[in-house]
């Protein structure tokens, strides 16, 4: 969290809790041996966890999110690509309209990744190389943290930045038999975009959704709600 916003929180009597519902992991995989005209970085995730031995360096890069584009610029990495929207379905909208040729894309990702980048490009003819450099835990430590905070302290609102970190969380809560009766009635639930929140909408109401799908901007979001409500 920026320290200008965490101290923004503070200011206004807002205790801010954090338990992380999905830790990422190495996945050991093979380093791909073959040529590619681009290559996309999907999360900040992929960055890190990515061996960059295997990077051609004349292929394009496609970026999604700020902080990813931030992490490669970091890097020495020039991004040729970053879609306006910071979703799967806006980025197969916006880069299909970008490139005029059938292309060979390598795609790094987690275990868990949607398949609509896959599925997509595919259709239109490009080559899509996949390797899962990485997985989503939800460690055992994390899941007593979160049991203890919920049945000890009356929670206001909760930010989720996946729908991995929703399915963590709402299955941890499914399994209580002591759960406070207004749990769900009087929580006000954050989404980071529009996938995380279709994914909390199958079962619960979003509250909170940002027009720019990145963490400080799904921050300030929370804290401009919290300041209506007072």
């Amino acid at each position: 969290m920026p320290n200008d916003i965490y101290q923004s929180f503070i200011e206004n009597d807002v205790e801010i809790i954090t338990i992380p519902l999905n830790r990422t992991v190495f996945q050991p995989y093979q380093s791909l041996e073959r040529e590619y005209d681009w290559i996309f970085f999907t999360s900040v995730n992929a960055v890190k966890y990515f061996d960059f031995a295997q990077l051609n360096n004349q292929a394009s890069i496609l970026a999604i999110g700020n902080q990813t584009a931030l992490t490669l610029r970091d890097l020495g990495l020039n991004v040729d690509f970053q879609p306006k929207e910071g979703f799967s379905e806006g980025l197969v909208r916006e880069w299909s309209s970008f490139v005029n040729h059938k292309q060979c894309v390598f795609w790094p990702h987690s275990h868990q990744a949607r398949r609509v980048i896959y599925n997509a490009l595919t259709r239109q003819g490009h080559t899509v190389l996949e390797q899962v450099i990485y997985r989503n835990e939800f460690y055992q430590e994390d899941q007593e943290k979160l049991r203890k905070l919920i049945l000890n302290a009356p929670i206001d609102y909760v930010l989720f930045a996946s729908p991995s970190s929703w399915e963590s969380f709402f299955q941890t809560v499914e399994k209580f038999q002591q759960l406070p009766a207004d749990f769900w009635s009087r929580l006000k639930i954050a989404a980071i975009g529009p996938v995380t929140a279709r994914a909390i909408q199958k079962t619960q109401s979003v509250v909170i959704q940002p027009e720019v799908y990145d963490m400080p901007h799904l921050y300030e979001c929370l804290l401009q709600e919290i300041k209506r409500e007072e």
